[in-house]
C-alpha cells in the first residue's frame, strides 16, 4: 500500500505531512510516496521519477504510485522516459554506448549550470576528473593525486563506457579511496548522484542507479563529539594574540603588533557570532550596524552554504574592535571589507588566515588531558559559540537560526549533548524512577508563597 503525501516545510504554513496544496504561487513543497511495496519499505520523492513540470503535481504522483502497485516495482513511467540523444562514441563502429569521460564532462557542466559553488565544483572534480596534486616537498613538481578519481581509475582499468560501471566495478573503485569514513560517505553520495544523472539523461538503463545504490549500502560513520574550546583554553588563545605577529623577524625590533590585533578581532568575531571563517573574513563593513533603540550592535551576513540572511548581535567590545581595527602590517586594506583586500578568490584569503591560525595555536600550546597537543582549527570558534550558548540555556531553535542551519535537525545532530534543558529533564526522569523503585524517597514539592500585589 502506497500513499502520496506532500511534505511541507517553511515558509509554507501547512503541517509537515499533508495532502493539501501549498499556499501562495504554485505548489513548491515536494511530494513523497510512502508505504510498502512487495514487503519492502518505500519512501521516495517524485522528483526522481517525474519531469520537473509534474514532480509537484499530486495527480501525477498518485498515478505513479498506482503504476508501482500494479507492476510491483519502482521505476519511471514509460511516457516520461527522457528522450535524449546518447553520447556518441569516437568511432561509428563502436556501439557500446556513452563514454565515461563525456558523461563526466556533461555532469560537471550541469553542476555549474545549477549554480554549485566553486568549492563544491572542486570537490566533484576531485572525485570524477583527472586531477594532479602538488608535491608538498617540491612545489615546482606535480604528482598524481593520491585520491583515485573516476577517470583516473577508468584509465588504469581500461574502462571506456558507462555500461562497464557495474556494481563490482564501483565497489572496486571505492576500495581505492584512502580517506576517512565521513569523506567516503559524502563521496559515495556524489557517485550515486552522478549515476542518477546518467540514468535520467538516458545513458543508463532504468533503475540502474537504484540497484547500485542498494548494492553499495550505507557507509557507517562513527559519531564523534564536537570539539570546542573550554573557557580557559579560549583565554589562552586570546593571550597568545598579544604575542602573535605576521612578521616576527621584523616586528621584534619595532614592537608592531598590528597582526595580533587583527587576528584577535577576527577570533572574537567568530566566537561571539558563530560565523564560519569564510563568512567572517569576507565580511563587508556595511554589514556592521547599530540599533539605537535596542542599543545593540549587529552584523548581517548571508551564509555561504544556505544563502539565507542571518542577523547576528555582537557584544559592544567586539563591535568597537571591528570599527577601530588597524590595517595589516603590510599596509593592505580595503574600504569594503574588514579582513580582506578584495583581491583574489575568497578561498585564497581563507587559506591565508588558516595558516595564521596555525601559528597562533602553536603559541597557545593547548594540551589534551593526556598531555598531547590538542588539535585546533578555526571552525572550533563556531562550535564554541554554539556549545556555550546552549550551556547558558539558549533554546536550540534560536542557536540553529543564528548558525544559519537549514534545519534544526542539523543543530541537534552536532550539539544535542550540550542542551541543558534536555539533560535536566533526563536527570529528573531518572530520579523519579529511583523513587518509584524504592531506591530513594519521593522528593516533596517545594512550597512557593505568592505575594500580594504591592507587598514589599
Amino acid at each position: 500500500m502506497l500513499k502520496v503525501l506532500r511534505r511541507h516545510h517553511p515558509p509554507c504554513t501547512r503541517a509537515e505531512w499533508d495532502q493539501r496544496s501549498c499556499s501562495g504561487k504554485g505548489a513548491r513543497c515536494p511530494i513523497l510516496i510512502r508505504g510498502t511495496l512487495n514487503g519492502a519499505r518505500v519512501q521516495l520523492s517524485t522528483a526522481k521519477f517525474l519531469p520537473p513540470d509534474k514532480a509537484r503535481d499530486l495527480e501525477a504522483a498518485r498515478a505513479l504510485a498506482l503504476e508501482w502497485e500494479r507492476t510491483g516495482k519502482v521505476g519511471r513511467p514509460t511516457e516520461y522516459a527522457p528522450v535524449v540523444a546518447p553520447l556518441l562514441p569516437d568511432k561509428p563502429e563502436d556501439s557500446n554506448g556513452a563514454r565515461v569521460d563525456r558523461a563526466v564532462a556533461a555532469f560537471m557542466a550541469d553542476s555549474r549550470d545549477r549554480g554549485n559553488s566553486e568549492s563544491t565544483l572542486q570537490k566533484k572534480a576531485t572525485v570524477f576528473e583527472r586531477r594532479a596534486a602538488r608535491d608538498p616537498k617540491n612545489r615546482e613538481e606535480f604528482v598524481p593525486s593520491q585520491a583515485t578519481s573516476l577517470l583516473r581509475y577508468c584509465d588504469q582499468k581500461g574502462i571506456r563506457y558507462l555500461a562497464e560501471l557495474d556494481l563490482n566495478t564501483v565497489r572496486d573503485w571505492r576500495a581505492t579511496w584512502k580517506v576517512n569514513s565521513l569523506v567516503r560517505q559524502k563521496r559515495q553520495g556524489q557517485v550515486i548522484g552522478f549515476l542518477w544523472f546518467c540514468e535520467r539523461a538516458g545513458w543508463l538503463p532504468r533503475n540502474y542507479a537504484s540497484d547500485i545504490t542498494r548494492g553499495l549500502g550505507r557507509i557507517q560513520v562513527k559519531a564523534t563529539q564536537t570539539g570546542y574550546f573550554q573557557p580557559d583554553e579560549y583565554s589562552a588563545i586570546i593571550d597568545a594574540t598579544f604575542l602573535y605577529s605576521d612578521r616576527p623577524s621584523i616586528d621584534k625590533h619595532n614592537s608592531l603588533m598590528a597582526g595580533g590585533e587583527r587576528i584577535r578581532t577576527l577570533t572574537e568575531l567568530m566566537r561571539w557570532t558563530g560565523l564560519r571563517i569564510r563568512d567572517a573574513v569576507t565580511l563587508e563593513r556595511n554589514r556592521l550596524s547599530y540599533d539605537p533603540g535596542a542599543s545593540i550592535w549587529s552584523v548581517m551576513v548571508y551564509q555561504k552554504k544556505t544563502g539565507d540572511p542571518v542577523y547576528c548581535p555582537i557584544p559592544p567590545d567586539v563591535a568597537e574592535a571591528l570599527r577601530t581595527m588597524p590595517a595589516s602590517q603590510k599596509g593592505n586594506t580595503n574600504d569594503q571589507y574588514f579582513f580582506w583586500t578584495g583581491s583574489g578568490l575568497p578561498k585564497t584569503v581563507v587559506s591565508n588566515w588558516q595558516r595564521s591560525y596555525g601559528k597562533l595555536f602553536k603559541l597557545a600550546a593547548l594540551k589534551e588531558p593526556g598531555g598531547q597537543a590538542k588539535r585546533c582549527h578555526p571552525h572550533m570558534f563556531r562550535d564554541t559559540f554554539a556549545v556555550e550558548s546552549l550551556l547558558a540555556g539558549m533554546r536550540l531553535e534560536e542557536v540553529s537560526t543564528i548558525l544559519g542551519h537549514s534545519s534544526v535537525r542539523i543543530t541537534e545532530k552536532h550539539y544535542m549533548p550540550w542542551v541543558r534543558a534536555r539533560q535536566a529533564s533526563l536527570n529528573q526522569s531518572v530520579m523519579n524512577s529511583w523513587a518509584k523503585q524504592g531506591k530513594v524517597p519521593f522528593a516533596k514539592p517545594a512550597l512557593v508563597r505568592m505575594r500580594r500585589p504591592g507587598a514589599a
